[in-house]
């Protein structure tokens, strides 16, 4: 088929490209649980499926009872002697309470335990204890779809080993089992540790607690005793050792001290050194005489020698001194009467002057003893000096002598320091040996508990209850995330910025009937969507007040949107105004208004025209509407892309423009199909029938970016079917439209 120019012309151009808008998210809290509300059944479904499955799990378990005790560990044990034990430096360490815990998880206090209590014989360790051959061939019902579902090969290969591998496969078996049922817990910032045992009986929960809790005093005190034992072996081998060496030291000192003729250095019992102590105290002592002399002497050497202590302190000078003071003031008295020459002044007088020569005399004298206790003084000093020089010589070659006698000495003093110690300490370690001291004590014995620890039915099920609601609810985000659809008529909005025009609610009664949707706004005028149809089309008017639209293309991006619905209910409202309408079927693909309009016989309609093949007129049909006309599909043809982009098409779009106040293209969807984009061009403007939950953004993103490169003009959205999905946010969900329009009937009671 031959293509014109003009034809060419007006195919759309791919060769525009815009960004996308950005889309202006805010945190809303409404978002959120209109996601929920609009995936509730899935939260549903999900929260019974794991409360039911959380319910038959916990239904299902076997009841647990759990005993507890506590114990203390002390890291400072109760020592009988003032020495530590042997453990002393490992229990008072910072880790004491963590090595201790560990000691009760030991495999060694779970192998006393087992073998105290005989747990290999008891059916909670080993079920097949205490059953005979023919009752253990007798299977229950789960016992065997079990092992039809799958076969337990571990069984049969067990079986052919010999019995005592089989023995130590259960004993492993228990006492892994042991391990797992017994639990050990410090209490923080205490030296109290808790220890738990569960098992299916109360009793022997108890029992096994309170076996562990003695049974680690006795491993402990048993460590203790083997300890002391072998260290006192150790100790005996090393004080044999010591004293040997010791008996070796005494004879080397005892042998050189002979050699060098030397008994002691210690000064009481040293000759040589006590002499020399003494000469040194001596010297000492001498030489602070001789200054205290010297110190004497000089003074008596000064002018004031009368004034020496010596002097002053003398009894008969002070007596002399006396009698002349008595005599000379007799003198004077005398004196005041008598003349000097007169005889008993003149024997005053010779009395006075022997009185004074004899207090010279005694003068003189003193200063006499002090020079000599000077001279002696100093010639003490000078013979112990000498002396002292000649013992320090003999020191000094002692000395040289001593020095290998210290070495000696010295050794003999740490051998016997070190035998002293061992000694003291096998003593010690003999004496408590049976005294078992232990710094370990049961502080609560464990008691038959009268409720099971677990299961725990109503913690489980509310928990059943808390994971399946987070859970549902996490599934329905992720439902909500992959699904890709138009939730809110915002998002035409903020997401696109193609404006919404209006809503129309969704009407149950018109799923069926196709017919009673296309004429609801003719056949129930006060019906909500009679309503809804009113304010869009106002809208519409509206979007340009200087030059409303008069083509009017309706598309949908998928099929179903119920546009057609919408074309026909948008031509019976612009009726109610008085203005004439045609409405076209441009489906060419598959179209459904001759359903509605002309009986479902499609006749000559828009195909025809296009094609050539009939007249205009020939093919606008008048509808039982006054004011409505009608075109139709027409046959369908092999090329619908190509007849709607000829020029025909534009000349009759023009031509029906003239003519009619509104011109409604009934178009095709948009996802895949060329038409829409070929129309766009066309029309004066372009309305979008979108429905929540089904209309994928991707293709409302792609229809505005290809209507925008054609060049064509997007008037605005129209919601349909709102409120089917209902949701917190949901336009529907607040009965925008539930008044039925009762509003302005008259009361006829």
């Amino acid at each position: 088929m031959r293509r014109d120019n003009n034809q060419q012309h007006y195919l759309p151009s791919v060769d525009v490209r815009e960004l996308a808008p950005p889309l202006q998210d805010e945190i809303d809290l409404r978002d959120y649980l209109d996601v929920l509300i609009r995936r509730k059944w899935a939260v549903i479904t999900v929260l019974l499926f794991i409360f039911f499955s959380v319910a038959i799990i916990t239904f299902s378990m076997t009841p647990q009872f759990k005993a507890s005790g506590s114990i203390k560990a002390s890291a400072q044990s109760s020592n009988l002697t003032k020495f530590d034990s042997l453990e002393g430096s490992v229990l008072k360490t910072m880790e004491f309470q963590q090595t201790q815990v560990k000691l009760l998880q030991s495999e060694q206090l779970a192998i006393r335990v087992i073998d105290l209590l005989e747990l290999t014989e008891h059916k909670v360790f080993n079920p097949d204890a205490g059953k005979t051959s023919e009752a253990s061939s007798v299977k229950g019902i789960f016992d065997t779809l079990k092992d039809f579902v799958r076969a337990d090969d571990s069984k049969d290969s067990v079986s052919l080993l010999s019995e005592e591998a089989q023995q130590q496969i259960l004993y492993d078996t228990i006492l892994s089992s042991f391990k797992e049922r017994f639990k050990v817990n410090p209490v923080r910032n205490s030296e109290l540790i808790e220890l738990s045992f569960e098992t299916p009986d109360p009793m022997l929960s108890a029992d096994i607690t309170n076996a562990a809790m003695e049974e680690f005093i006795n491993m402990h005190m048993d460590g203790n005793i083997r300890s002391s034992k072998d260290a006192s072996r150790f100790l005996d081998k090393q004080i044999l050792s010591a004293q040997i060496k010791l008996e070796k030291s005494e004879l080397a000192l005892q042998e050189f001290a002979r050699k060098i003729g030397v008994v002691s250095l210690n000064p009481k019992l040293n000759m040589v050194l006590r002499q020399m102590e003494e000469l040194n105290a001596a010297l000492a002592e001498a030489s602070a005489n001789r200054i205290r002399m010297e110190a004497r002497y000089e003074q008596t050497q000064g002018s004031n020698s009368t004034d020496l202590t010596r002097i002053s302190d003398s009894l008969l000078i002070q007596n002399l001194k006396n009698q002349y003071a008595v005599l000379k003031a007799e003198y004077e008295d005398l004196g005041a009467t008598f003349k000097p020459g007169y005889p008993k002044m003149q024997k005053l007088k010779a009395r006075m002057d022997e009185l004074m020569a004899r207090i010279n005399d005694e003068k003189a004298i003193i200063i006499n003893s002090i020079k000599n206790d000077y001279e002696t003084a100093l010639t003490t000093e000078d013979y112990l000096r000498e002396r002292t020089e000649l013992q320090k010589q003999r020191s000094l070659d002692l000395d040289q002598k001593a020095t290998q006698y210290k070495i000696y000495e010295r050794e003999v003093e740490s051998s016997k320091s070190i035998y002293n110690t061992l000694l003291q300490r096998a003593k010690e370690i003999e004496a408590t040996v049976g005294a078992a001291v232990t710094n370990i004590q049961i502080i609560d014995t464990a008691r038959p508990p009268l409720y099971p620890y677990k299961p725990r039915v109503a913690l489980n099920l509310l928990l059943g209850i808390v994971l399946g609601l987070f859970s549902g609810i996490g599934v329905a985000f992720i439902i909500e995330y992959f699904d890709n659809t138009i939730k809110n008529p915002d998002e035409m909005t903020d997401r696109f910025h193609i404006p919404v025009l209006g809503l129309i609610p969704y009407d149950p009664t018109a799923v069926d009937n196709r017919k009673h949707m296309a004429l609801q706004f003719y056949n129930n005028p006060r019906s909500p969507v009679a309503e809804a149809f009113r304010t869009t089309m106002t809208s519409v008017r509206l979007s340009v007040a200087d030059d409303p639209p008069k083509t009017i293309l309706f598309t949908s991006v998928l099929p179903g949107a119920g546009k057609s619905s919408l074309s026909s209910n948008s031509c019976l409202s612009y009726l109610s105004e008085d203005e004439t309408c045609l409405l076209i079927d441009a489906d060419l693909r598959k179209p459904s208004l001759h359903r509605i309009f002309k009986n479902g016989e499609k006749g000559k309609g828009l195909s025809s025209v296009l094609s050539g093949m009939a007249k205009l007129t020939d093919a606008i049909s008048k509808t039982e509407y006054e004011g409505l006309d009608f075109i139709s599909s027409g046959p369908l043809p092999p090329n619908p892309a190509e007849l709607l982009s000829s020029k025909r098409m534009r000349q009759l779009l023009n031509l029906v423009a003239q003519k009619y106040d509104r011109v409604i293209v009934d178009g095709p969807p948009y996802q895949g199909f060329a038409e829409i984009l070929v129309l766009a061009n066309m029309v004066d403007g372009v309305i979008l029938v979108a429905v929540e939950g089904d209309t994928p953004r991707e293709g409302v993103k792609h229809f505005r970016k290809s209507i925008t490169n054609v060049g064509g003009r997007i008037l605005g959205a129209i919601i349909n079917k709102s409120g089917r999905k209902k949701g917190y946010s949901s336009y529907g969900g607040y009965k925008y439209y539930a008044y039925n329009y009762e509003y302005g009937k008259e009361d006829n009671s």
